[in-house]
């Protein structure tokens, strides 16, 4: 390795003038125990609400029959009434602080709901291939930034792995040939209609038909196809 220390190192973040770099579960950490903490008091309040009373009015010997499924009650007071209390009433101002918590982390990590296929009503239509980049912009740009350090660090490890095996004899290279570079697919669908319509317009520009074809993944076996 000509005294190199063979170590790779990608950072999970960069950041300057630090070895480590930045962490992506870190500034989740307070926002995951805030979370906990309101899902576990909404639970402790389900539990001591989650019984039903029953107040009866005008309803005689009501205190002395069991409520339960198919009790029926009757009586001649045209005043008497039952009303029930109690139980798992809703809380909106939970809901939301929840909810907004919620919200905060899929800001902070960068992944919506989308991508891990949590379908909300109010997504949308997304049909097309622009929606979906709007609607996932930013795990698009995470996505991006992940490939460029990571790809260069898998080049890196590549370049060394050609070095170690041409200084063993296993397989000679020479040293410009032990570049590698890594081609990523498109995250988001492809529309074969536009791909197509694009690809009639550079011919119609004069572009080669074999590099059209090249860059549509076909291969033109046709001799006279220039």
């Amino acid at each position: 390795m000509g005294g190199r220390v063979p170590v790779v190192h990608v950072q999970n973040q960069s950041q300057p003038f630090r070895y480590g770099g930045l962490s992506e579960v870190e500034p989740l950490i307070p926002l995951q125990d805030e979370l906990n903490t309101r899902l576990s008091d909404r639970a402790s309040r389900v539990t001591m609400q989650s019984f039903k009373m029953y107040l009866a009015k005008g309803i005689e010997g009501f205190d002395k029959v069991p409520v339960g499924p198919g009790q029926i009650w009757s009586t001649d007071n045209p005043d008497a009434s039952v009303s029930s209390f109690g139980g798992d009433a809703s809380s909106p101002s939970e809901e939301a602080h929840i909810n907004e918590v919620r919200n905060a982390m899929d800001k902070t990590s960068g992944v919506p709901p989308l991508a891990t296929g949590v379908v909300q009503g109010r997504v949308g239509n997304l049909s097309s291939a622009n929606a979906l980049k709007i609607t996932l912009i930013g795990l698009l740009a995470k996505t991006e930034r992940k490939r460029v350090s990571y790809g260069r660090g898998l080049a890196e490890v590549s370049r060394m792995v050609l070095t170690a095996l041409d200084a063993a004899g296993v397989m000679e290279t020479d040293p410009r040939d032990r570049g590698v570079r890594l081609e990523w697919p498109d995250p988001l669908p492809t529309d074969v209609v536009e791909e197509t319509l694009a690809a009639k317009r550079k011919v119609e520009l004069g572009v080669p038909t074999r590099r059209v074809l090249d860059e549509l993944g076909y291969v033109a076996r046709d001799a006279g196809v220039v």
